[in-house]
């Protein structure tokens, strides 16, 4: 593969490296690249976009009982 021209695989890890703002010039122009030719990477990035957004703004409201809560702290108390 040639200096812009980058794997699938390696795209799709770029594209998650790049929801954490962590590309290097080098990669931004190899990720950049390859997007404009393949829409299997593009697709990929837009549902992880997606994904990261729902679960940023997800609420979660789920709680452990108490039963549970002493459970867990007996078998770490075990341990």
């Amino acid at each position: 593969m040639g200096l812009f021209s980058i794997s699938c695989k390696k795209a799709t890890y770029l594209s998650s490296k790049k929801e954490e703002g962590k590309l290097s010039w080098m990669e931004k122009i190899q990720l950049r690249s390859h997007m404009t030719i393949c829409s299997l990477c593009r697709l990929f990035e837009q549902q992880s976009q997606i994904i990261a957004h729902h679960a940023k703004h997800a609420e979660c409201t789920d709680k452990l009982s108490e039963e549970a809560k002493r459970r867990i702290q007996k078998n770490l108390d075990s341990v």
